[in-house]
């Protein structure tokens, strides 16, 4: 800018340029003090920011970024240049629950002795293509490294094994008049073939071009492997397939490095459940699948009852052991299918895919009872623990996974408002009017959790 040739008129003629030019940037832009104290920001940054803002504040942009990036207030404190980039491109996973925005990209830079002005952009779709990008890159360089460790053939119209190539025997041991005519499920090891789960994966390489299913497989003797079986569609003239390709790969090495790996970075380290942002990437995976094939879907919220009275009472080592436990025995009542994640604190999540909210009611009244029944002996003393739970499934006016946490999250606080040790199910149609169903179907808790003695 050239300021000091310019007078008054024109000044303020390109001062109304910039701040032109900031509220109509496709970018978030944030300029503050060097304490995070905001003074100006555009509408788009208020958009990116909103799913982090406690109670709707966006005041500070170091508090409202604290739960993804703590370490960017260290960051500003530790620059001591006067002006200069402090970050650049710095990635902010911001919560997985909610469709825009997941991923941001963040960069701050010092203009002067006490300001700073924060970028932020939405790099959800790019992220999402790198992924896309280093899996076929993976599935490449391990079919040029590993050629002996897949099985070609296709499929017809019909989705069944239309073509036997040498590589299935080599593989899996299957000749070709075993699986000529048959579905691709053949290669299912016992108990991974639940129902719709091969039209639901042909269904996602109809819509995509292809799919990647990773399951238990079996070979002809009954030898069990990892397989990752890749389906991609073949299209003659029209637009309806006139087959499928597919490759199976037997991935069991790969598998073992890879759940260690993927423990580490999915698992909350106290309780064994899945941590917040896994639970909340395959929940919207999970939800996507469920609106397109129109299938049921459940979620339940859980909360440990009193956690705080046990904390204070029986110290904080027996309140890690409760919430152990209760993870412990959500593993022994959910099935394969399903997921149990921990959001915070005492607070967790159960996702159960193709299920009604009667069954899922059910689940919850089953895991609710074997807790109140549950012996916790930590300390030299044995606890009680009750649990709250509020269920809600996926309905007509859901348009996003936020909507069905939110109904679950209502159920969940009836069931603490009826007295805690209880189940509470939303009702999706009559949602509207706030009502919210027992699963006792008299609306009164039929066990309320002790006001005293959970820690005795």
């Amino acid at each position: 800018m050239n300021g000091p040739d310019l007078g008054p008129d024109e000044l303020a003629a390109e001062h109304e340029a910039l701040l032109s030019f900031m509220y109509l940037s496709p970018v978030g832009i944030v300029r503050s003090d060097l304490a995070g104290n905001v003074d100006m920001m555009n509408p788009m940054a208020a958009q990116l920011l909103m799913p982090l803002a406690q109670g709707g504040e966006l005041a500070n942009i170091f508090d409202t970024l604290a739960p993804v990036a703590p370490e960017l207030r260290r960051l500003v404190a530790e620059f001591t240049r006067e002006r200069g980039p402090v970050c650049e491109n710095r990635r902010l996973y911001v919560n997985p629950a909610r469709h825009h925005p997941a991923v941001l990209s963040c960069s701050i830079i010092r203009i002067g002795a006490g300001f700073l002005m924060t970028v932020l952009t939405d790099i959800s779709r790019q992220v999402a293509a790198e992924r896309q990008v280093r899996q076929t890159e993976s599935w490449l360089a391990g079919i040029y490294t590993s050629v002996h460790d897949f099985a070609f053939f296709t499929l017809d119209a019909q989705e069944r094994v239309e073509t036997w190539h040498p590589s299935i025997e080599r593989l899996t041991g299957f000749q070709a008049d075993d699986i000529v005519g048959r579905p691709l499920d053949i290669f299912y090891a016992p108990g991974e073939a639940r129902p719709g789960r091969l039209a639901e994966h042909v269904a996602l390489a109809r819509d995509d071009g292809w799919h990647i299913e990773e399951c238990w497989c079996a070979t002809r003797s009954g030898e069990r492997f990892w397989g990752q079986i890749l389906v991609s569609v073949l299209h003659e003239d029209g637009d309806a397939p006139s087959g499928y390709s597919v490759v199976i790969r037997d991935a069991s090495q790969r598998k073992v490095t890879s759940d260690n790996l993927e423990r580490l970075l999915t698992t909350d380290h106290l309780t064994g459940a899945s941590n917040r942002a896994h639970f909340f990437q395959v929940a919207e995976a999970e939800f996507t699948r469920a609106r397109r094939h129109r299938r049921p879907l459940s979620l339940v919220m859980l909360d440990a009852d009193h956690f705080k009275r046990i904390n204070d009472t029986a110290g904080h080592t027996a309140g890690d052991e409760v919430l152990q436990q209760i993870v412990r025995e959500a593993k022994r009542t959910l099935r394969a299918a399903d997921l149990i994640g921990r959001l915070g604190g005492e607070e967790f999540a159960l996702l159960l895919p193709a299920t009604t909210r009667q069954e899922a009611a059910a689940i919850a009244e089953r895991l609710r009872v074997a807790i109140e029944q549950l012996p916790i002996e930590t300390g030299g003393q044995m606890l009680h623990a009750t649990v709250s739970l509020g269920v809600a499934a996926l309905g007509k006016t859901q348009a996003e996974l936020d909507d069905l946490l939110a109904a679950a999250d209502r159920a969940l606080y009836e069931a603490k408002r009826a007295g805690r040790n209880c189940v509470r199910v939303e009702d999706v149609v009559k949602s509207e009017q706030g009502t919210t169903e027992s699963t006792k179907g008299d609306g009164e808790a039929r066990h309320p959790s002790p006001s005293a003695g959970e820690a005795q």
